[in-house]
């Protein structure tokens, strides 16, 4: 009997052991998951209330709105002839009084600001869907290892999400997530220019050349946004800052609309494009999210739009030095 209890005694040690190293390795993989996306899932149709919250609310945190897009749905009906969408806007905010002294910093953090802080609700579903890219995610596709740009542009997305939260007690929260290094997540991209008297005369120029090109080539500049505003003391270290909004309507109709929609990629949209000059210098700067994070945060699904992702990653590139860019590696 004794021996029987001892051999007992050491299979239940055993199995107590194997189980513990289970337990810490599942711990371990779970630990490696990082958030990729906040998502507010709220029963119904919240829309009313969510334009209500994007107008007095979220303009008190310090948010501009500089080119809201509501009803993008209604525009696929109208082009595209069908929907699969009862909502869906893209409403790109940016908290610029706080970002700017964050880009004297690191000029990088304006690949996502401003950003889309998107709504969608499928047709046939009792829920709205409200989402954004976390902090987190944007500081890791972006390489920013400033800490105390970090904190800050952290604290501010923490501001927003209490808003949120706030706004829709009853919503579910979840996270999208993401395992492992991001990489080559970021197009850079310079034009050294012969500098004007009037430095505005050349940003004139390159401004309608880039709007030119790509409107050419089938993209829409959806959104404008100077963050010098006319005003020299704004980003003293900058002579000009601003960014582009661009969109590829026929990309984002088969990617977030009709059959298996990914309206939650829209995240993303539309991408965040941004140039600047130092000051007293003769070199533009630009700099831009690829379009492989969309498939590293949500895999497409099926072939035809990662293969029209593919393609825009491939064309974006090719148009910078279309207007006589140079990449930076």
């Amino acid at each position: 009997m004794k021996n029987l209890k001892k051999i007992l005694e050491s299979i239940l040690f055993i199995a107590v052991s194997v189980s513990g190293l289970f337990a810490a390795g599942n711990a371990s993989v779970a630990s490696t998951a990082k958030k990729s996306t906040i998502v507010y899932t709220i029963k119904g149709n919240a829309e009313e209330r969510y334009y209500t919250m994007m107008d007095k609310p979220v303009k008190a945190l310090g948010y501009r709105l500089p080119d809201p897009r509501k009803h993008v749905n209604q525009v696929y009906k109208e082009q595209y002839g069908s929907t699969t969408l009862e909502v869906l806007s893209f409403m790109t905010i940016v908290n610029d009084k706080k970002v700017k002294p964050l880009l004297e910093i690191d000029p990088k953090l304006a690949g996502f600001n401003p950003f889309n802080l998107v709504i969608y609700k499928h047709e046939g579903k009792d829920e709205t869907v409200i989402s954004h890219l976390t902090a987190s995610a944007i500081i890791d596709m972006l390489g920013i290892t400033d800490q105390k740009v970090i904190t800050e542009y952290t604290k501010q997305m923490e501001e927003l999400d209490a808003l949120v939260a706030k706004t829709f007690p009853s919503a579910v929260v979840s996270h999208g997530t993401y395992e492992g290094a991001v990489e080559n997540t970021m197009m850079h991209y310079e034009i050294t220019f012969d500098r004007p008297e009037d430095l505005d005369d050349y940003i004139d120029e390159i401004q309608e050349k880039v709007d030119d090109t790509f409107t050419e080539k089938g993209y829409i500049m959806a959104g404008f946004f100077d963050y010098k505003q006319g005003k020299p003391d704004l980003l003293p270290s900058y002579d000009a800052f601003w960014t582009f909004s661009l969109c590829h309507f026929p990309y984002s109709y088969s990617v977030f609309d009709n059959e298996g929609a990914m309206p939650e990629a829209a995240v993303f949209a539309p991408c965040t494009m941004y140039m600047y000059i130092k000051k007293d210098t003769n070199t533009l700067v630009i700099g831009m999210p690829r379009l492989a994070n969309w498939n590293r945060f949500f895999t497409m699904n099926n072939q035809k739009r990662a293969d029209f992702l593919n393609k825009l990653d491939k064309d974006i590139p090719a148009t910078f030095i279309e207007i006589g860019a140079k990449e930076i590696k």
